[in-house]
């Protein structure tokens, strides 16, 4: 008990180093930051530099996630993932020493914000390819109306569509990124936007129809409805495997904890621990900690995993 009282007020002691050193540096960080903001807004002519491969990746997963589309985004991402690996490097060394353990867990950790991007895109895909029929339904019907029109029957749909939420956001983009386009390449790119906020096979489909019919003015009423008739077939087969593996994952829910308290009735029963050694050794040293840390660090991957699996897209 001694021993996680000892932790608990180290541990204590670093995040109060560490927020004193924020505020004594913190709004010379911020200062500066603001300075280079301010020169950028009163240049006259503003470099433009294109995003190399990782930058796009990064800049595109925030804009979808967050709906954050800024110049800094990227920085700033990167800032916060140095900060995490920072701090908790700096904590795990001056509670346990130097491991090559702890430089790991310190690497993951300054990954989670491009893991919580990740889980969060491909949440909302998942969410959004749902809506494949109420957006594809909603998005023919008013292109057969607006005189095979497809930049007014987007805009007409995003006023529209109903009960779609991320179909709409996704639309809505569209909507202001056609408008301005100025090549094909522009489109294409407007066009790319759109199907990656879905990553399916239908939304690459009917975004190949909708750069076909803005491009060149092509009637792709017919490609439209085949799309919305085979999902419909499908729909079926995909809320049973959806049933099937949402047992399955209702399952492994459980079962984590109970392995974890079971391992605790084990070794009180059957090696002669009491809770307190038993919490000792798993709390108070090198190995019980990284253990802990272990199996904490592979429940959470395993759960979010199952969440992914479990609800598997609406898609062909």
């Amino acid at each position: 008990m001694t021993g996680i009282i000892d932790i608990i007020v180290r541990t204590l002691m670093y995040i109060i180093l560490l927020t004193g050193v924020w505020l004594f540096l913190g709004r010379y960080l911020l200062r500066f930051i603001r300075q280079k903001n301010k020169e950028y807004r009163f240049r006259s002519k503003p470099e433009v530099h294109p995003d190399n491969k990782f930058a796009g990746h990064i800049r595109q997963l925030i804009r979808i996630t967050t709906g954050k589309g800024g110049k800094d985004v990227v920085f700033y991402f990167l800032f916060l993932s140095v900060c995490l690996f920072t701090v908790s490097l700096s904590l795990f060394t001056g509670l346990f020493g130097v491991s090559i353990f702890f430089i790991l867990m310190s690497s993951l950790i300054g990954f989670l914000p491009y893991i919580y991007l990740r889980f969060r895109f491909k949440s909302l895909q998942l969410v959004g390819s749902y809506e494949a029929e109420s957006l594809l339904g909603e998005l023919t019907s008013i292109y057969k109306i607006s005189d095979f029109n497809m930049i007014s029957a987007i805009d007409k749909t995003v006023e529209d569509i109903k009960n779609s939420p991320f179909s709409k956001k996704a639309l809505f983009i569209l909507s202001l990124k056609i408008k301005d386009y100025k090549s094909r390449e522009e489109l294409q790119s407007a066009v790319d936007f759109f199907v990656a906020m879905f990553g399916t096979e239908w939304a690459t489909l009917a975004g190949m129809s909708i750069f076909e019919s803005i491009a060149s003015g092509t009637n792709v009423s017919v490609s439209l409805d085949d799309i919305l008739s085979n999902l419909k077939q499908i729909k079926s087969s995909i809320e049973k495997d959806k049933r099937s593996n949402y047992e399955a994952f209702t399952m492994v829910k459980f079962v984590i904890p109970i392995i974890y308290v079971l391992s605790v009735f084990t070794c009180v029963k059957y090696f002669g621990f009491t809770l307190g050694k038993f919490f000792y050794y798993q709390f108070n040293t090198g190995l019980g900690v990284k253990f802990f840390i272990t199996i904490g660090v592979l429940s959470v991957i395993s759960f979010w995993s199952m969440y992914v699996l479990s609800k598997p897209k609406f898609d062909f």
